[in-house]
């Protein structure tokens, strides 16, 4: 008769039921950059590895492009990036298989589960990651098109057709600025049963009394709790190593929590002066966008350091060492892009900051000799390889 029933009586309950439909698609996007951005450096590697141009002085044959400085930071970093959403996706799988064959019906009361809180947390992950892998694919495909010049316009050359099949993926499942928008908000109110009716007025409230704990529990199930609670790092030390995990890691974890802790005491100033809590919000969308973009870069850093530590002595020490290597590249092309934020926020000095810059050209230098080895290590079947710059020789 028109009359709309539903088994689930709370509407925030309803909502994110309906909310996790999405999730297996989000997903599955992910995967898809994630592999589409894998074939697009294994042609365009391929082909730096082989074409030359120019000879050095005193020199019979042209070099390899890919030996040049500014070649190998167009595609290394963004090489190394692949490797850690690669295993950010490997993550993400896990925790919805989990999630999965966790599901249960739904409870006839009002509270949330620790399935509920675990489902939104991995809701909140499949928005930030699905954005992040997009966005990266829909880049890292025009750079490798670029650096393979006017061959890479070619369409035997598969990428013409690799940028046309996933430019959809920005907005397929999501406009990937909506979900960001998505992830700060529940990561601001924590997954928690004070969530309320998902109201502006219920969210501020709940953010400026929980904040600080929740990014403390999400960040301690995480391993870097004590970095957070015990000490805020200060200046770094010019003398500290730029290749120590531990930094790399503390770095991106604290500038999470800054930046949410931003947020809150924005939103919480708005909220006390009674402000309109629409433009409180809208005022503040920047900040939000900023506040995911830190959680997911820190995530992603954590899984591709948990995924390394989790090999065991009976891997290849050369291999776990590359690794690392990526890791490192993957990890300080972040801080580099992030350190204007370092900078204006006190965690990094002037030459520290060009150090970084130094690093990575350094990282560069130590992994080009095995670019080919890594994208190899895709493991992608030659016959899904037919670009012909990219044939093996």
């Amino acid at each position: 008769d028109g009359t709309y029933t539903s088994p689930i009586d709370n509407p925030n309950r309803r909502f994110f039921t309906m909310l996790g439909t999405l999730v297996q698609g989000r997903v599955s996007i992910s995967g898809a950059a994630v592999s589409a951005a894998k074939t697009a450096l294994t042609i365009a590697i391929r082909y730096g590895n082989r074409r030359r141009q120019f000879k050095a002085p005193d020199a019979e044959e042209e070099i390899p492009v890919l030996d040049y400085l500014a070649h190998q930071r167009r595609l290394l970093p963004a090489l190394a990036t692949t490797y850690a959403l690669s295993f950010a996706q490997t993550e993400l799988v896990s925790e919805l298989h989990e999630s999965l064959s966790n599901a249960a019906a739904d409870p006839a009361d009002d509270d949330l589960t620790s399935e509920d809180i675990a489902r939104r947390r991995l809701e909140t992950f499949a928005a930030a990651l699905k954005a992040t892998s997009t966005w990266h694919a829909s880049a890292t495909i025009q750079t490798c098109r670029e650096a393979c010049g006017g061959a890479g316009y070619l369409a035997e050359n598969q990428l013409p057709g690799l940028r046309a099949d996933i430019d959809v993926f920005t907005t397929f499942e999501g406009d990937n600025t909506v979900l960001l928008q998505l992830a700060a908000k529940t990561l601001l109110t924590g997954f928690q049963k004070d969530f309320g009716d998902l109201d502006t007025l219920g969210t501020v409230r709940f953010v400026a009394e929980q904040l600080a704990e929740i990014v403390v529990e999400r960040i301690g199930a995480r391993g870097l709790v004590q970095r957070l609670v015990d000490a805020v790092p200060g200046r770094s030390d010019d003398d500290a190593d730029l290749l120590d995990r531990e930094q790399q890691l503390g770095l991106l974890a604290w500038r999470e929590k800054h930046v949410l802790d931003g947020v809150a005491r924005r939103l919480r100033k708005g909220f006390d002066a009674d402000a309109d809590l629409f433009e409180v919000f809208n005022s503040a969308q920047d900040h939000l966008l900023l506040a995911a973009r830190a959680h997911i870069d820190a995530r992603i850093l954590e899984a591709f350091d948990a995924a390394i530590s989790a090999l065991d002595a009976t891997y290849d020490a050369g291999a776990v060492a590359l690794l690392n290597r990526v890791c490192d590249l993957h990890a300080l092309s972040v801080i580099e892009r992030e350190r204007a934020w370092f900078l204006e926020h006190n965690r990094l000095t002037p030459s520290r900051s060009k150090a970084i810059t130094a690093t990575v050209n350094d990282l560069c230098a130590e992994l080009r000799p095995y670019a080919e080895v890594l994208v190899d290590a895709f493991a992608i079947p030659d016959e899904l390889i037919v670009a012909p710059i990219a044939q093996r020789l």
